[in-house]
C-alpha cells in the first residue's frame, strides 16, 4: 500500500515539474539557443525505491550532493537492475581525497561542480587511469560563485575563462559541458531578473568569445526547486529539482526521523502556485529586457 501511494506521489510530482519545465521553456527569448532544458531529479537522502518509482515515469537524470550517498545509491542492487539507463549527476562540493571514489560510480554521467583547475587536473589523471584503454571523455561543469558568499563553493566568476581554457587544453580526459551556479537562495523575482543568472549568462558570453565556441555548446545549470522557471526563462539548460519531486528530505539526525515508513511521502509544501505568480510577474518584466549573447 505504501508503495502504490509513493508512486502516485512521485508520479504526479514529476508529471507536474516536467510541464512547467516544458512551458517555462516557451517563454525564453528568441536570441536564446534553442536548447531544450534538462531535469535533474535531486534524490538526496530518498531511498532507493524513490529513485526506480521516478525511473519508471520516465525520469533519467538524477543528481546527489555527497559522493558517499551517491556510491551506496548508484551501486544499490534495485537500481542496477530496474534503472539501466539512469544517469547519475555529481552536484555537490568535491574534494579531491574523493575523486578516485566518486569517478568510480556506475553510470556518472556529469561532474557539475569543478571549482579549480587543480580539482580538474586530479578529476582527469584519475578518470585517465580508471577508463583504461576507453576513449571516453567525463563531462564536467565548472561551478561558479556568482553570489560571492562565503559559504557557497565555486570559481570567482573572473576566473571562468582561464579556468575553462585550462579543462579544454590541458585536460584531454574531460569533455566541458557548460558553467553551475548555486546562486542565492529566496531571492525576489518581483525585483527583476536573478542577477546570479544574468552574471552566468554573460560569463558564458566571455567563455564564447575567448575560446571561439558556439553559445548553444556552453550549457548553463542554474535553477532549482524556487526558481527553475525562471532560470529556464532566461537560458538555464539543465535545472536541479529535489523536494518538490520527492517531497521534504529527511536527515539522519532529524528529529521528524522515525523507523516506521510513513504511508505516503509528504511533498513539501509546493512553491508552485507562488513560483507561478512570481514568474508570470518576472516574465513581464523579461519583455522589456534584451538579453545580448553575441
Amino acid at each position: 500500500m505504501w508503495r502504490v501511494a509513493m508512486s502516485e506521489e512521485v508520479g504526479k510530482a514529476l508529471q507536474s515539474v516536467v510541464e512547467r519545465v516544458n512551458q517555462a521553456a516557451t517563454r525564453r527569448p528568441k536570441v536564446l539557443p534553442a536548447v531544450p532544458p534538462r531535469l535533474v531529479a535531486v534524490s538526496k537522502t530518498k531511498p532507493p525505491e524513490m529513485v526506480v518509482e521516478a525511473y519508471r515515469q520516465g525520469q533519467r537524470h538524477f543528481g546527489e550532493n555527497y559522493v558517499n550517498e551517491l556510491v551506496d545509491k548508484a551501486s544499490d542492487p534495485l537500481i542496477l537492475e530496474a534503472c539501466p539507463d539512469i544517469k547519475w549527476h555529481f552536484i555537490g562540493h568535491l574534494q579531491k581525497n574523493n575523486v578516485n571514489k566518486l569517478l568510480g560510480v556506475p553510470n556518472l554521467f556529469l561532474v557539475e561542480t569543478i571549482d579549480s583547475a587543480k580539482l580538474a587536473d586530479k578529476v582527469n589523471s584519475s578518470w585517465q587511469r580508471l577508463r583504461g584503454a576507453s576513449t571516453q571523455r567525463l563531462k564536467v561543469m565548472v561551478q561558479l560563485n556568482t553570489s560571492g558568499e562565503q559559504s557557497k563553493h565555486g570559481l570567482p566568476p573572473e576566473e571562468t575563462v582561464s579556468t575553462v581554457k585550462h579543462i579544454i587544453r590541458e585536460c584531454s580526459a574531460l569533455q566541458f559541458l557548460g558553467l553551475m551556479t548555486i546562486g542565492h537562495y529566496g531571492y525576489d523575482l518581483t525585483l527583476g531578473p536573478n542577477p546570479d543568472f544574468q552574471m552566468m549568462l554573460s560569463r558564458r558570453v566571455e567563455v564564447c568569445d575567448s575560446l571561439k565556441m558556439p553559445l548553444e555548446e556552453v550549457e548553463l545549470s542554474m535553477g532549482m526547486s524556487t526558481d527553475f522557471e525562471h532560470a529556464i526563462e532566461v537560458g538555464s539548460t539543465n535545472v536541479r529539482v529535489g523536494s518538490i519531486i520527492f517531497g521534504n528530505r529527511e536527515y539522519p539526525n532529524s528529529a521528524a526521523n522515525t523507523p516506521i515508513p510513513s504511508p505516503a511521502p509528504s511533498p513539501a509544501p509546493s512553491p508552485e502556485k507562488t513560483s507561478k505568480m512570481v514568474s508570470e510577474e518576472a516574465a513581464k518584466k523579461m519583455q522589456h529586457l534584451t538579453v545580448s549573447e553575441h
